[in-house]
């Protein structure tokens, strides 16, 4: 075929083939295993001259006859004529003085580059890990997982450049994110490191000579699509004894000589004060890459708290953070936090790979290696905010099929990650942005409404049994288990809302309110019940008021709880179901004792405790006594007092409730003090303390130590105490915990401002602020030194 190499021909001569039999360049790409996009290179020209593996799969993929396969290869320019390759940078292949004739045969390729040129910032700890791997030696084929955008390539490029002069025989960096069949991984390897493509012998027989003898090593860059070759590729580390490889991919390989390095995304910010954010991975790349785009950004106190919740909103996710941190230099950090959660982060930069330039590509890219059943999975598990279990996971497919294959492959994928669970039940989430790009299929499906019905009936029966979990001695893992779930069962309720199911958004707030007390969320918690729709049962408003009343006395909100209390009463009475009204007619009595109202009190406990009993209500029964003991200090009926708290200790211990026991400490403290009681009040106030910290209840906490502080002024430790009320303070700031109590608040301010008098303002104040950063196990110690000290250790 005279002329066949000319510049040009094998593209023309390709295209007529192709045309010849009808085929489209997407349809020769499935056939031979290539990409449209490579076939598109080479028939334009891009690619001039392809390597034999590529012009056999495209001759099988064209099922051409001997004359017609003859003339494609004939086409394929001469490489005899292409100039010698440059030499290597030191992600190339050196053969070194005295290394085998073989290992010397292989040439030295073309340099590749081995990194971005920025950076790698958070990343010291993976990094250090995977350098300790490839230079042992002792694991040889090492996989680098994660998520799309997690920063695997840019990692194992780091490793790569730091690595090179230990491998005499060389370092190499292969791309494979063009290759779509397994059995081109091998041939792809040889191609990169520029072997000979040896006709007639199995790719891996011909690859093993050239590499058996040389110390190298291997980045293999894009594997997921790929994991099939896994054999191939521990056939090729156990027959080269000298040869590490390192392989990106977000699924594991799954042969016996792997080690799995997992790469999570960067740790986000704990708090939002500057020292938290400034120290934080991934605030440092969001500035760094903020900085690149021509907007140098300090973290000010100002701007901390957006950057924070930039990166919380982007889950950490590298990729994700360096799309989004260009927006600064147009927009404040508060402007480009309210942009992302409208949509999300932008384009990357031109140099970065097509597939890598939005998060949007980099799934896609996931979702080409899902079957049917996985994408739709994926598709669905949008709605789920947060986590969640699987029953959860279960409850929104939305089928009775097994949903396990499909969350498996998921999972294997880096798309769903399993994450820690308060049970034993396991759990898994979606990072945010890959949660969005869920959602917008999920839209774009037609299925996102009944998803998010399911979802949202699902939680509200969630809610609805986690009530009497709350009322029982498992309340510290129900409190976790609903902390885990809290994202999903704000969506619910806003779901019901928006549905006009008023009832169901009644019944799953007013279900959760203590769990929304004891672990700071009664702001959030007042906000729901206020939205509570006019279409709400009787039944329904009443459970949603016990709500109200319950976080109103949390916050300390008297004159709300009043006028609730009076709309509740006047409900209760048109309801028959005591199971319900007992609960109301405790909170409002309770609201009538903080307020002083003790003959409105003293008849609304009244009825709540025979209501309670008659229902087999224990628990409420038991905080019905707790508030008629509240009601004997109030009026300074110390005897009656003295008589009914500690049968009612005993009770609250009875019931196994942590926060009851907890409540019903801190009352009978309360007596204690006020008879002078040191060793009692200390042993009772030290036990609450350690509940509540235990099962982490803020509100029990935010009692127990301005009791405690006023005890340690009363024993000669002011230092203690100015540091107590300090982390009283601190618990009452950030969960809306205001013990107004009318007793108790009135010691804790007479300790208080003795407290203040004994240290001077300047000591004072040093360490009030001590405790206001303590931690629960400083708390902690700090209790047990203030009870020792006052002589308590009696059980109480």
């Amino acid at each position: 075929m005279e002329g066949a190499a000319a510049s040009g021909e094998f593209a023309a001569v390709l295209r007529r083939l192709r045309e010849a039999r009808s085929l489209t360049q997407e349809e020769l790409a499935e056939r031979s295993g290539l990409t449209a996009k490579a076939i598109g290179a080479l028939e334009r020209g891009e690619r001039r001259r392809p390597y034999p593996h590529t012009v056999r799969s495209l001759a099988d993929g064209l099922a051409l006859d001997d004359g017609d396969r003859a003339a494609l290869v004939a086409a394929v320019p001469s490489r005899e004529a292409s100039p010698p390759p440059a030499p290597s940078s030191a992600a190339g292949v050196f053969p070194a003085a005295g290394v085998s004739p073989a290992a010397a045969a292989v040439p030295s390729p073309a340099h590749v580059p081995v990194g971005p040129g920025t950076p790698l910032i958070g990343r010291d700890g993976e990094l250090a890990v995977l350098l300790a791997l490839v230079r042992s030696g002792t694991r040889r084929l090492v996989t680098v997982t994660g998520p799309g955008g997690v920063g695997k390539t840019r990692l194992a490029m780091e490793a790569l450049r730091l690595a090179a002069p230990g491998f005499p025989g060389g370092a190499r960096a292969v791309d494979l994110s063009a290759v779509r069949e397994p059995k081109l991984v091998v041939p792809g390897i040889a191609a990169a490191l520029g072997l000979p493509d040896e006709v007639g012998l199995d790719p891996l027989d011909a690859l093993v000579p050239h590499l058996a003898g040389l110390r190298m090593l291997l980045v293999l860059d894009n594997l997921e699509q790929l994991t099939q070759a896994a054999p191939a590729l521990a056939g090729l580390v156990a027959r080269c004894p000298e040869l590490v490889v390192v392989a990106t991919s977000r699924a594991p390989l799954r042969v016996r000589a792997e080690h799995e390095l997992v790469l999570g995304p960067l740790t986000t910010p704990a708090g939002d004060d500057v020292d938290a954010v400034a120290s934080s991975p991934a605030v440092a790349l969001l500035l760094d890459r903020a900085a690149a785009a021509g907007s140098p950004t300090a973290v000010t106190a100002a701007d901390a708290p957006a950057l924070a919740a930039i990166v919380r909103r982007l889950d950490g996710l590298p990729l994700a953070v360096e799309l989004a941190a260009p927006g600064l230099r147009l927009l404040t950090p508060p402007a480009l936090l309210t942009r992302l959660e409208r949509q999300g982060p932008g384009a990357g930069p031109r140099d970065l790979p097509e597939r890598h330039r939005t998060m949007a590509a980099v799934l896609e890219w996931s979702m080409d290696l899902l079957e049917p059943e996985e994408v739709a999975l994926f598709e669905r598990l949008a709605v789920l905010s947060g986590g969640c279990s699987l029953d959860a996971i279960e409850a929104v497919a939305g089928e009775d099929a097994d949903v396990l294959p499909a969350l498996g492959a998921l999972v294997d994928q880096s798309l769903m990650l399993r994450v820690p669970s308060p049970d034993p039940q396991p759990r898994f989430r979606l990072l945010e942005p890959v949660r969005q790009f869920a959602m917008r299929r999920l839209h774009a499906s037609g299925l996102a409404t009944a998803t998010a019905d399911r979802h949202a009936a699902h939680f509200h029966a969630r809610a609805t049994a986690s009530a009497v979990l709350l009322e029982g001695p498992d309340l510290a893992a129900e409190l976790d288990r609903l902390d885990a779930d809290h994202a999903n069962l704000r969506s619910a309720f806003l779901r019901l809302l928006e549905l006009d199911r008023d009832v169901d958004a009644a019944e799953l707030a007013g279900s959760v309110w203590l769990y929304l007390a004891l672990r700071g969320h009664a702001r959030e918690g007042l906000a729901w019940l206020e939205r509570i729709g006019p279409g709400a049962s009787d039944v329904a408003r009443c459970r949603a008021l016990a709500g109200r009343l319950g976080l109103q006395l949390l916050a300390g909100d008297t004159a709300s709880m009043l006028r609730d209390a009076g709309d509740a009463v006047a409900l209760a009475g048109r309801v028959a179901e005591p199971t319900v009204t007992c609960e109301v007619l405790t909170l409002a009595g309770q609201a009538a004792v903080f307020a002083g109202a003790l003959d409105d009190a003293d008849a609304l406990l009244g009825r709540a405790l025979a209501q309670a009993e008659a229902a087999g209500r224990r628990w409420v029964a038991v905080h019905a006594r707790l508030a008629r003991c509240q009601l004997a200090l109030v009026a300074g009926d110390l005897a009656t007092a003295g008589l009914t708290l500690p049968e009612t200790v005993r009770a609250a211990r009875a019931a196994g409730n942590a926060f009851t026991l907890a409540t019903a400490l801190n009352v009978h403290a309360t007596l204690t003090e006020l008879l002078g009681d040191e060793p009692a009040t200390a042993t009772l106030l030290g036990e609450a303390v350690a509940l509540s910290l235990a099962a982490r209840m803020s509100w029990t906490l935010g009692y127990a130590l301005p009791a405690l502080a006023s005890l340690a002024q009363r024993v000669g430790d002011p230092v203690s105490a100015a540091w107590l009320f300090g982390a009283g303070a601190s618990i009452s700031a950030a969960d809306a915990v205001d013990p107004t109590f009318p007793v108790s608040r009135a010691l804790s301010d007479r300790g208080l401002d003795a407290t203040r008098a004994a240290l001077g303002d300047e000591a004072f104040a040093r360490e009030w602020d001590a405790g206001r950063a303590a931690s629960g196990a400083e708390i902690q110690a700090r209790a047990a030194v203030v009870t020792t000290r006052a002589g308590g250790g009696r059980s109480a």
